[in-house]
């Protein structure tokens, strides 16, 4: 049977950093820290049992990008990912995500 690392297109490597996960519209905007990371994909921790919708936005604050993705799994507290498209900051188009990175520490 064939596991899910053998799947992927690109190797996923491990890291921890602290980013952010929000709903598309920015209803939602939390911490999460990210576990696996590809320019594919990642494995992210929640902070507790969020509740998000099928397609979100990771923020990487350190690397100053945002990846629209696609929720591919979640066995709680950690979720898989499925990047769709990646912005630099200054390229979001959600105004509500823009404003909420720029009321980051």
């Amino acid at each position: 049977m064939e596991n899910q690392q053998e799947r992927r297109q690109t190797p996923r490597r491990k890291v921890h950093w602290g980013a952010r996960i929000a709903s598309l519209d920015g209803g939602r905007y939390m911490r999460c820290t990210t576990r696996d990371f590809s320019s594919a994909g990642a494995r992210v921790d929640l902070e507790g049992n969020q509740l998000l919708d099928a397609m979100v936005w990771l923020i990487d604050l350190q690397h100053r990008l945002a990846y629209e993705a696609r929720i591919v799994w979640r066995i709680n507290p950690e979720v898989g990912l499925q990047f769709l498209r990646c912005y630099r900051f200054d390229e979001l188009p959600s105004q509500a995500i823009r404003d909420m990175i720029d009321s980051e520490p």
